[in-house]
């Protein structure tokens, strides 16, 4: 289930420039899309670090939220995790 989830991220690239990535993550509830930099990606594809972030966002996430744009830096990637 891990590879397929993370196969749905890789695959809903919306956006990449020369410091940002952009998904859009898959999701019933809402359409939550994520802009993360780089150097921050590098760090979070390693262990599974960036999809359990990506699934506590989405829990922590209001039922009242239809659209939501996390921008995720090298400052605040911890927040996250």
């Amino acid at each position: 289930m891990q590879k397929e989830f993370m196969h749905e991220i890789e695959s809903n690239i919306l956006d990449e420039d020369d410091t940002t990535k952009t998904f859009s993550v898959p999701s019933k509830r809402e359409n939550l899309v994520i802009k993360v930099d780089k150097e921050v990606l590098s760090k979070l594809e390693n262990d599974l670090k960036f999809e359990r972030m990506l699934k506590n966002l989405l829990k922590m996430s209001s039922k009242n939220t239809k659209k939501e744009v996390v921008n995720i830096t090298k400052r605040n990637y911890r927040i996250f995790l």
